[in-house]
């Protein structure tokens, strides 16, 4: 499908990209989908018993994105015809998550997985650590979200307070974390932002000003 609209937002874990995608999706009705979750509902099934890499998880499995205005109530993540999207913080979970995020075969199906929800809307915002080189390369604009350690780990103690479900640790930024930055600095429509010092609606008024006119 030919994009009306598209966005990709990547960056390191707690560097505001979630929440810019669903200000972003609010501002200009637009879907989001958060590409983490669809690892960590992988991770999910790899709890509840072995899985392989291969199209057959997803003819079970069901990711859809989150529309405009409708969090904390989307996005859907279904598996096995139940609603697991409460369920995908657990320490189960966590346990199971890094294993398929290294692996490559899963990788690559999330990826195409992905591009086929990509491809399903007209006005999609892909959220996480690799759109802007994977689902989303011919984006209107590429985010990429940054911020020091320090204040990426109070944000991470924040969202634990919060949530007390979801894991509190937050490492420095990746080898991709930094391939995907320079990626992203040297496109004509890419935005590389320090969110260090800027409130949510900062940043989100300097991702407006960078798209330009209302879309």
């Amino acid at each position: 499908m030919r994009h009306e609209l598209a966005i990709s937002v990547d960056g390191p874990t707690a560097s505001g990209k979630t929440s810019l995608a669903y200000a972003l999706a609010g501002r200009l009705d637009m879907r989001v989908l958060d590409t983490g979750l669809t690892y960590r509902a992988v991770a999910y099934a790899a709890s509840r018993g072995p899985v392989s890499p291969g199209r057959q998880l997803f003819e079970v499995l069901r990711h859809e994105p989150a529309m405009p205005g409708t969090r904390p109530h989307g996005p859907t993540v279904v598996y096995h015809r139940e609603n697991i999207t409460d369920d995908l913080w657990s320490p189960e979970v966590e346990q199971h998550l890094r294993a398929v995020s290294a692996n490559p075969a899963w990788r690559h199906e999330i990826t195409e997985y992905h591009r086929t929800i990509v491809d399903r809307h007209e006005r999609m915002i892909a959220v996480g650590r690799d759109c802007a080189t994977t689902i989303l390369t011919d984006a209107d604009c590429h985010i990429f979200l940054t911020a020091a350690d320090a204040i990426r780990r109070e944000r991470r103690r924040a969202q634990h307070r919060a949530q007390p479900e979801r894991a509190v640790n937050v490492g420095p930024p990746t080898r991709l974390d930094d391939t995907i930055r320079e990626h992203i600095a040297r496109q004509s429509h890419g935005l590389v932002l320090d969110t260090t010092f800027l409130p949510a609606v900062a940043v989100l008024r300097a991702v407006v000003h960078h798209l330009g006119a209302p879309r």
